[in-house]
């Protein structure tokens, strides 16, 4: 099964708050999806409290990210065999932040929508581009390399620890590939994360782009 998990930043507050409400508020092709962000211990988040968190002037310097954006994604065939339900992502992307901030030290300020493309049903993940440490002291998040492994193993032990079901197999080699160790070749790993991240929001950008020329179709008439 694998474990999709791509990185980026945004360095201005109108990219950064554009993505934030674009992810959450943008139409749904699941139309049984509620929009709207969740967090850390909220499952509605306000998302307005979250956009003015990033008006801090930590974050003018136009070379410091505003937030960091993380998006976690699996295959339709993956999510249908293993049965994952609406709302399993909210629990393993709470799992998936709590471990990386134990890990860390980290104190972070997150929210995600969830969005349950029937091709690649997937999760974004906007965090705040400061942390507090133990000590409640501000420092600049920073995400390394290190960090973007640590999140695509991460997010593929929680699948299997939250997954519903066992899928049944789709080949003989299936046992070998469940019980071999996770092993990742990065530079691959990154480029396919970096297309399947962008033709998801360009998939998602059209259908949007759709909607409003037929709303606006309608208002002329």
């Amino acid at each position: 099964m694998g474990a999709y998990a791509s990185h980026r930043y945004l360095k201005t507050f109108d990219d950064a708050e554009a993505h934030v409400r674009y992810i959450g508020f943008r139409e749904r092709e699941d139309k049984s999806e509620s929009l709207g962000l969740f967090s850390e211990h909220h499952d509605s988040a306000d998302a307005q409290e979250f956009i003015d968190s990033l008006k801090a002037k930590r974050f003018k310097h136009p070379d410091v990210p505003v937030i960091h954006t993380v998006l976690f994604s699996m295959s339709g065939d993956e999510w249908n065999r293993s049965g994952f339900q609406p709302g399993d992502y909210q629990k393993m992307i709470r799992h998936v932040m709590k471990e990386w901030e134990i890990k860390t030290g980290y104190r972070l300020t997150w929210v995600a929508a969830e969005h349950r493309n029937p091709d690649h049903p997937h999760c974004h993940v906007a965090i705040r581009a400061a942390y507090k440490d133990r000590d409640g002291v501000e420092h600049r998040l920073k995400i390394s390399n290190e960090d973007r492994k640590f999140f695509r193993e991460q997010f593929q032990k929680t699948k299997e620890l939250f997954r519903p079901i066992d899928p049944p197999p789709r080949e003989l080699s299936y046992q070998y590939e469940k019980d071999r160790p996770l092993v990742i070749d990065t530079s691959f790993v990154d480029n396919l994360f970096y297309q399947i991240q962008r033709d998801l929001e360009h998939e998602e950008w059209e259908r949007e782009r759709a909607r409003k020329k037929a709303l606006n179709k309608e208002r002329t008439r």
